[in-house]
C-alpha cells in the first residue's frame, strides 16, 4: 500500500514545484513582462516572423535581428513618447489578429530608458501562447489588428503597461516606458 502512495506523491510534487517555479500559459510573469512560455504553442508555427520588411519610423527604437530572428533593441537616447505607439516592422499577410484571440508570439521586452532587456521568450528559447485580454494593454495593441507573420515593436507609457502595479522584483519602475518587439506566429 506504501508504494502506490508514493507514486501519486510524486506527481502532487511535480505539480507544485511547477506551480512554484513559473506561470500557466495566459497568466503574466512576475518578472513583469509578458506571458511565460506555453506548452501549447504549435510546432506548426514559425518561430519568427516572416512578413516583409517595412520602413523603419525615425526617432524609434531601432531592432537589429540575428541569424535566428532574434531581436535586438537599441532605443534612441531621447525621453520616450508620452503616448502609446506601435510600429510594424514586417507586414505578415496572414489571419488579423482580433481582440479576445489566443495568440503565439515570439517577444523581447526592454526598458526605453535603460535599454535593458527585462523579459525575453527568445531567452528561454520557445515562442509564448496567451489569449489577448490576459497581457497588459499595451502589449496587446501590438498584437490585435495585425497580422499572423507581423513583427512590431511596441512603445508603451507606464498607464499603458503596469502602472503602479509593477510586479514584484521587475526590473523596471512605475515610471519605465517599456518596450517590447512582437512577432506574431499564429492564431488559434
Amino acid at each position: 500500500m506504501r508504494r502506490p502512495l508514493a507514486l501519486l506523491a510524486v506527481p502532487v510534487l511535480v505539480l507544485a514545484l511547477a506551480a512554484c517555479g513559473g506561470t500557466d500559459a495566459g497568466e503574466e510573469s512576475t518578472a513583469g513582462g509578458a506571458p511565460a512560455p506555453s506548452a501549447s504553442a504549435t510546432s506548426e508555427a514559425p518561430l519568427r516572423a516572416t512578413g516583409e520588411p517595412q520602413d523603419p519610423t525615425p526617432g524609434f527604437p531601432t531592432v537589429e535581428l540575428a541569424d535566428d530572428g532574434a531581436p535586438t533593441v537599441t532605443v534612441p537616447e531621447t525621453d520616450p513618447p508620452a503616448d502609446l505607439q506601435v510600429e510594424v516592422l514586417k507586414k505578415g499577410d496572414g489571419a488579423v489578429v482580433q481582440d479576445g484571440d489566443t495568440v503565439t508570439v515570439q517577444y523581447e521586452g526592454v526598458v526605453w530608458q535603460t535599454g535593458e532587456t527585462f523579459d525575453s521568450s527568445w531567452q528561454r528559447g520557445e515562442p509564448a501562447t496567451f489569449g489577448t485580454g490576459q497581457v497588459i494593454t499595451g502589449f496587446a495593441e501590438g498584437m490585435v489588428g495585425h497580422t499572423v507573420g507581423s513583427q512590431t515593436i511596441v512603445s508603451i507609457p507606464p498607464a499603458d503597461g503596469y502602472g503602479d502595479n509593477v510586479p514584484q522584483g521587475a526590473a523596471f519602475t512605475a515610471t519605465d516606458t517599456l518596450v517590447f518587439v512582437i512577432d506574431i506566429l499564429a492564431v488559434g
